[in-house]
Protein backbone atom coordinates (compact mmCIF):
# COMPACT_ATOMS: atom_id res chain seq x y z
CA UNK A 1 0.00 0.00 0.00
CA UNK A 2 1.27 3.46 -0.88
CA UNK A 3 1.47 6.02 1.93
CA UNK A 4 -0.66 9.19 1.74
CA UNK A 5 2.33 11.51 1.23
CA UNK A 6 3.66 9.43 -1.66
CA UNK A 7 0.17 9.30 -3.16
CA UNK A 8 -0.17 13.10 -3.05
CA UNK A 9 3.26 13.51 -4.68
CA UNK A 10 2.38 10.92 -7.35
CA UNK A 11 -0.92 12.65 -8.10
CA UNK A 12 0.87 15.98 -8.45
CA UNK A 13 3.34 14.32 -10.82
CA UNK A 14 0.44 12.89 -12.82
CA UNK A 15 -1.19 16.31 -13.24
CA UNK A 16 2.15 17.82 -14.30
CA UNK A 17 2.64 15.17 -17.01
CA UNK A 18 -0.98 15.54 -18.15
CA UNK A 19 -0.52 19.32 -18.46
CA UNK A 20 2.63 18.81 -20.54
CA UNK A 21 0.86 16.33 -22.84
CA UNK A 22 -2.16 18.61 -23.25
CA UNK A 23 0.15 21.51 -24.12
CA UNK A 24 1.78 19.42 -26.88
CA UNK A 25 -1.53 18.06 -28.24
CA UNK A 26 -2.32 20.94 -30.69
CA UNK A 27 1.18 20.64 -32.22
CA UNK A 28 0.83 16.87 -32.52
CA UNK A 29 -2.63 17.12 -34.11
CA UNK A 30 -1.25 19.61 -36.65
CA UNK A 31 1.35 17.09 -37.90
CA UNK A 32 0.84 15.41 -41.26
CA UNK A 33 1.43 11.91 -39.86
CA UNK A 34 0.13 10.18 -36.75
CA UNK A 35 2.43 9.67 -33.79
CA UNK A 36 3.33 5.99 -33.45
CA UNK A 37 5.19 3.67 -31.09
CA UNK A 38 6.50 0.14 -31.29
CA UNK A 39 5.81 -0.43 -27.59
CA UNK A 40 3.95 -3.69 -27.17
CA UNK A 41 4.63 -5.24 -30.56
CA UNK A 42 6.60 -5.42 -33.77
CA UNK A 43 4.14 -3.26 -35.70
CA UNK A 44 3.61 0.44 -35.07
CA UNK A 45 0.70 1.43 -32.85
CA UNK A 46 -0.72 4.92 -33.35
CA UNK A 47 -1.33 7.36 -30.53
CA UNK A 48 -4.28 9.46 -31.64
CA UNK A 49 -5.92 11.50 -28.89
CA UNK A 50 -9.30 12.98 -29.81
CA UNK A 51 -9.43 15.40 -26.86
CA UNK A 52 -7.09 16.57 -24.12
CA UNK A 53 -6.62 14.23 -21.17
CA UNK A 54 -9.11 15.05 -18.41
CA UNK A 55 -8.93 14.71 -14.64
CA UNK A 56 -12.21 14.39 -12.73
CA UNK A 57 -11.90 13.63 -9.02
CA UNK A 58 -9.74 10.51 -8.75
CA UNK A 59 -10.33 9.48 -12.37
CA UNK A 60 -8.16 10.28 -15.40
CA UNK A 61 -9.76 10.00 -18.84
CA UNK A 62 -7.73 9.41 -22.01
CA UNK A 63 -9.91 9.99 -25.08
CA UNK A 64 -8.22 7.93 -27.76
CA UNK A 65 -9.37 7.34 -31.31
CA UNK A 66 -10.44 3.70 -31.49
CA UNK A 67 -9.27 3.12 -35.07
CA UNK A 68 -7.45 -0.04 -36.03
CA UNK A 69 -3.77 -0.16 -34.97
CA UNK A 70 -4.23 2.39 -32.19
CA UNK A 71 -2.39 1.70 -28.96
CA UNK A 72 -5.48 0.84 -26.92
CA UNK A 73 -5.36 2.93 -23.76
CA UNK A 74 -8.03 2.42 -21.13
CA UNK A 75 -10.71 5.09 -21.26
CA UNK A 76 -10.70 5.69 -17.50
CA UNK A 77 -8.03 5.17 -14.85
CA UNK A 78 -8.78 5.20 -11.11
CA UNK A 79 -5.82 6.75 -9.30
CA UNK A 80 -6.92 5.22 -6.00
CA UNK A 81 -6.23 1.75 -7.45
CA UNK A 82 -2.49 0.96 -7.21
CA UNK A 83 -2.44 -1.22 -10.32
CA UNK A 84 -4.30 1.34 -12.46
CA UNK A 85 -2.08 4.11 -11.09
CA UNK A 86 1.06 2.31 -12.25
CA UNK A 87 -0.52 1.59 -15.63
CA UNK A 88 -1.57 5.24 -15.97
CA UNK A 89 1.93 6.53 -15.20
CA UNK A 90 3.44 4.14 -17.75
CA UNK A 91 0.97 5.23 -20.44
CA UNK A 92 1.40 8.94 -19.69
CA UNK A 93 5.20 8.61 -19.92
CA UNK A 94 4.83 6.75 -23.21
CA UNK A 95 2.53 9.42 -24.68
CA UNK A 96 4.81 12.22 -23.51
CA UNK A 97 7.93 10.53 -24.91
CA UNK A 98 6.38 9.89 -28.32
CA UNK A 99 4.84 13.38 -28.52
CA UNK A 100 8.23 14.93 -27.73
CA UNK A 101 9.91 12.87 -30.45
CA UNK A 102 7.28 13.86 -32.98
CA UNK A 103 7.38 17.60 -32.25
CA UNK A 104 11.16 18.05 -32.27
Amino acid sequence: MVSNIKLIIMKRAITNVIDQINDMLPKVNALEEYVSTYDGGTHPYYIILDKPIEVKNQFVYIHENKAEYCYGFEKRYNTNNDWQLEELMYHLRLIKKEFKKATI
